[in-house]
């Protein structure tokens, strides 16, 4: 006979409606550490998927040897050249032109349920928090990344459709974009088909990627807008006709210079290299540095700049959340055990007087807490696991979160018994029996 069991059976209301309490309490301490997972694969994941080992970015000019935080955190613009001058460097493998920008398109966001009860619910809380207008329902962003055909940093999969195979108006759109293959979606002045979906291709804000052609995303970043294009064309005339009362030989060179630069889309903003195996990655980019004037990072340096720039507040933030509520679960689950433990008593005292040894109550009441510890561990992680594919942003729990929260809640139910167990054993069967 199995006193454990039979004492769970016979206060099953309460033991299992208590186990469920702490089951969603791990849930939450379980999701909040897939969300911490999430940020630091958001960070990482459009970096390392596209198997460059440094990124060239424009120098910083105010501070000399040191870059801007491109090119997925900060603007960072290069002559669409100097590519050809790195590729020939020894040891580089492959070097591959990078445009990236965040931009929108004029369509509201599609939501899931999920996402729908989630804004009116962060609507409600917000109330007194917010003005008119603060929270209306965003359109759709996303981060362009244009890149060569044939070189690195195109999409790492295609789970739908194929990839970029024209020279123009064909793109690759994440799956978070809502897109599907085969629509026409208008970027800029152009009309774009979707011909393929890649999946998890997020930045640093979890925002989702387009890919197109190179010279796609070169036209639809950088080239002038036509109303813009009116404006700076008059301002190119009213100089021309400053120039023609006192310099009138520069007036064609000065027309042809602005037409040129009015044209010109050209420009990248980033360089992804691949070395070859055995290459010194240090010499190559102190190579780049000295030789070429730019600004080189690691792949390791780019993440960090995402990681430890952008995102280090809220990652810090829910880390330290996730540190209280694991201490919160295992108070609760102990003041549990410990409560129950007291509840029993009598019936400990009744053991007592027909014997029973200590080691019998210490194994049924250790027994109990272990079996709502694991319990409530493995409840609350499917749980987790169940729900993730539903978050809007990306949350990944993993194997070993799941066995840490297993162990932590065995260790916090048997200390929990232990002590619990102690307290009652002390007290005189004779007294809580007169007490009946």
């Amino acid at each position: 006979m199995n006193l454990a069991f039979r004492d769970i059976r016979y206060h099953g209301f309460k033991f299992f409606s208590s186990t469920l309490g702490v089951s969603l309490l791990i849930m939450v301490v379980v999701t909040i550490g897939g969300i911490i997972r999430g940020v630091i694969l958001d960070s990482s994941t459009l970096i390392e998927s596209t198997g460059a080992e440094l990124w060239v970015v424009q120098k910083n000019g105010a501070h000399p040897g040191v870059g801007t935080y491109g090119p997925f955190v900060e603007i960072s613009r290069l002559p669409e050249s100097i590519y050809h001058a790195i590729s020939v460097i020894p040891g580089v493998a492959e070097a591959g032109p990078i445009v990236t920008a965040w931009e929108h398109v004029p369509q509201i966001m599609r939501p899931t349920p999920l996402m729908k009860f989630m804004y009116l619910n962060a609507l409600l809380n917000t109330q007194t928090m917010v003005k008119p207008g603060w929270m209306a329902v965003p359109r759709v962003r996303f981060i362009v990344v244009g890149y060569e055909p044939g070189r690195i940093g195109g999409p790492p999969v295609i789970v739908a459709g194929r990839g970029i195979e024209a020279s123009h108006y064909e793109i690759v759109a994440d799956v978070k974009t809502g897109f599907h293959v085969g629509q026409r979606v208008r970027l800029g002045n152009f009309d774009y088909t979707v011909v393929g979906l890649t999946r998890h291709m997020v930045g640093f804000t979890a925002d989702p990627v387009i890919y197109m052609s190179l010279r796609d995303a070169q036209n639809y970043l950088f080239q002038t807008q036509p109303d813009l294009l009116r404006s700076e064309q008059a301002v190119a005339r009213q100089h021309a006709a400053q120039l023609a009362a006192t310099s009138p030989r520069l007036i064609p060179a000065v027309v042809a210079h602005d037409e040129a630069r009015l044209a010109n889309t050209l420009y990248i903003n980033a360089i992804a290299v691949k070395l070859r195996p055995g290459a010194n990655v240090q010499a190559i980019a102190a190579h780049i540095r000295r030789w070429e004037h730019l600004a080189v990072y690691t792949d390791a340096q780019a993440v960090n700049m995402q990681l430890m720039g952008s995102n280090r507040l809220i990652l810090f933030q829910l880390a330290l959340f996730r540190d209280i509520l694991v201490l919160i679960a295992g108070l609760v689950i102990g003041i549990i055990i410990y409560s129950f433990t007291l509840d029993k008593v009598h019936e400990i005292a009744i053991l007592k007087l027909l014997g029973a040894r200590g080691g019998v109550v210490y194994r049924m009441i250790l027994q109990e807490a272990l079996f709502m510890g694991i319990v409530s561990a493995l409840v609350g992680s499917a749980l987790e696991l169940l729900s993730e594919p539903y978050y809007p942003r990306r949350v990944v729990a993993t194997s070993g979160d799941i066995v840490q929260m297993l162990v932590a809640m065995s260790v916090v139910a048997a200390v929990a018994s232990i002590l619990a167990v102690r307290r009652a054993m002390r007290i005189d069967p004779r007294s809580v029996l007169s007490t009946r």
